[in-house]
């Protein structure tokens, strides 16, 4: 199981961008990668990344449905990971389609709604280049407890 040190509130911006600029991006072989999404802005209560919506269209032409879910899924898992400094799950996620996308990036911002010791949830909300608002997706994570 992977640990790290958990970030910690009243921290800078200078010294977040500095813990994200330390933290490993995506693998090769990862469905992140195959998305092209990216990490770019950490807080102690938020993480923001985004995807192009090119590449992750369904049929019609528009913003895939499960490439919303997949980038809100990543962000309040990534979230949850660098907050609890362990591995966690997903164990719960509701997404709400509000608008399409037919070109540009989609944003999200994940930020926390409740961090406990177990579980923590995120509202993730995601925007056009526009800052129209496309999705709502809330999510829960399990955090793993170190085997002894």
């Amino acid at each position: 199981m992977k640990q790290i040190t958990p970030l910690a509130p009243g921290l800078s911006e200078t010294e977040y961008a500095a813990i994200l600029a330390g933290h490993p991006q995506f693998g090769d072989d990862t469905l992140m990668a195959a998305m092209n999404m990216s990490i770019d802005s950490l807080g102690y209560d938020f993480l923001s990344g985004s995807v192009p919506v090119e590449g992750n269209k369904q049929p019609a032409g528009l913003f895939h449905g499960g490439a919303h879910v997949a980038l809100a899924e990543t962000l309040a898992s990534q979230h949850s990971f660098l907050r609890a400094g362990t591995n966690v799950v997903g164990v719960d996620l509701n997404a709400t389609h509000l608008k399409a996308a037919r070109s540009g990036r989609v944003r999200g911002r994940a930020e926390v709604i409740h961090a406990g010791r177990t579980i923590i949830n995120h509202e993730v909300r995601m925007t056009d280049d526009d800052s129209r608002l496309l999705s709502i997706v809330r999510i829960t994570n399990l955090v793993l407890q170190p085997q002894a």
